[in-house]
């Protein structure tokens, strides 16, 4: 899934940018130690426009280090690939926690999955939401998709085999 190069492409949902810019949060450290894993590795940044629409009810995108990212806009493509997804989803309700089923919150994760599915550099989605993992895992049950969940609530070191040599 890593081009020949070794570097892939990363979409980071709305969870990475706000414990980004908040040192007081449990997972700021993670998210510090992925994005200059991945910035050091030459490994391409996405985020969603999606993900900056969620981010800007909390805090000004301004407010981001936008120059690290890659802005992804959700295209005519993303749409289509998302409401196969939301539709697979939708059927499989019952397979999903109550706080899950949510029209608000299937579409949004449908929505960037589907932008991470449609983008042959995305290989990996990281995510501090554990429970769109349940999402994905139905998905994943109904397609081959192409791209991997990275959970913030492990170390970059740790997902990706590396010393701590005191990051």
């Amino acid at each position: 899934m890593a081009s020949a190069k070794g570097t892939f492409g990363v979409l980071c949902d709305t969870g990475f940018l706000i414990r980004l810019n908040n040192p007081s949060d449990a997972l700021h450290a993670n998210t510090r130690g992925y994005l200059r894993y991945f910035l050091e590795q030459g490994h391409v940044i996405f985020v969603s426009t999606i993900a900056l629409a969620e981010y800007a009810v909390r805090d000004k995108i301004g407010n981001l280090p936008m120059k690290y990212f890659r802005v992804l806009p959700f295209n005519i493509d993303h749409a289509q690939k998302a409401g196969e997804f939301a539709c697979e989803i939708f059927s499989k309700r019952d397979q999903l926690p109550a706080d899950r089923i949510q029209r608000v919150i299937i579409p949004n994760d449908t929505k960037m999955f589907a932008q991470a599915e449609v983008t042959p550099a995305i290989t990996h989605y990281l995510t501090a939401d554990i429970r769109c993992g349940e999402v994905f895992r139905l998905l994943q049950n109904a397609y081959p998709l192409s791209f991997q969940i990275i959970r913030l609530q492990n170390p970059h070191n740790q997902t990706f085999g590396e010393l701590n040599l005191g990051d």
